[in-house]
């Protein structure tokens, strides 16, 4: 009896989630309004159904060229939803369009050296670095850069988000000398406003550990490393696979550290002699 109850259970849950998916579709079919349609993003956004999160973002982008025309902030907003979504989606050549003419709306809204652009700049990098491209990824990453410096100063979390990724990108192509001090300028400021219980710290830390790993500064790698551990043994459960991996790391790094220490000695046994 109580295997018939919940099957009949499980029935009626289906078919409410048949009932309701029916009337979204429904309301697809006809026009809608401008909150109508964002409470419908937020839905599919829910169940990561993101065919459906482009057809609502498309139409919302439509209403909002009709009521504010193209040289307006809420248009850019629209324009911006739909990229991200395009991107999601694995459509970069869409998103990228659709960036760039956002971009150019900015141009004339905010100037063209608006914080606007700079982040789009930074999602621009984010995606053709995903795609290995890498005069493209340095090309937005330094614009993004140079736009928050000049606008937020150093001591700002996304001007040490743009160091950060600059110098990622650096790291990628295995220029560490020129990674270390953007990573160095990340650390600095995040431990200045965030101190040292904030996963970007922790971030941080572990990039320039392994910056400093592949310059064979061993004894700062480890220093560095086990400082993110620290953190992040603060903020993530046990079993994060970040924090397990930063443990690996650290095993390694430590292996070279008892390597470089033995070099050390044998060197000064031969001195004194």
């Amino acid at each position: 009896m109580k295997s018939f109850f919940l099957t009949e259970f499980s029935i009626f849950k289906d078919s409410r989630f048949a009932f309701e998916s029916e009337k979204r579709e429904n309301k697809l079919s006809r026009s809608l309004t401008i909150e109508e349609y964002q409470s419908l993003f937020i839905i599919y956004k829910k169940e990561n159904n993101l065919q459906k999160m482009i057809e609502v973002a498309e139409h919302l982008l439509r209403l909002y060229l009709n009521k504010f025309g193209k040289y307006h902030k809420k248009t850019v907003v629209a324009i911006l939803k739909l990229a991200d979504v395009y991107y999601l989606n694995g459509e970069e050549s869409k998103a990228i369009l659709l960036y760039e003419k956002a971009i150019n709306i900015n141009d004339r809204v905010y100037g063209v050296d608006s914080l606007e652009n700079a982040t789009i700049f930074s999602l621009l990098g984010n995606i053709y670095f995903s795609m290995d491209k890498q005069e493209e990824t340095l090309s937005y990453y330094k614009k993004a850069l140079n736009l928050r410096k000049k606008a937020l100063g150093e001591l700002h979390p996304l001007t040490a988000k743009s160091n950060h990724e600059l110098g990622f990108f650096y790291a990628s192509i295995e220029e560490y000398e020129l990674a270390l001090p953007l990573f160095e300028s990340a650390l600095a400021t995040r431990v200045e406003l965030y101190r040292m219980s904030h996963p970007d710290t922790a971030i941080s830390y572990n990039s320039l550990a392994l910056c400093y790993y592949h310059l064979f500064e061993y004894d700062k790698a480890y220093n560095a490393m086990l400082k993110a551990i620290k953190i992040k043994e603060l903020i993530l459960p046990s079993n994060d696979k970040s924090l397990i991996l930063c443990k690996d790391n650290l095993v390694e790094i430590s292996k070279n550290v008892s390597f470089k220490s033995s070099i050390i000695r044998k060197l000064l046994s031969l001195f004194r002699k």
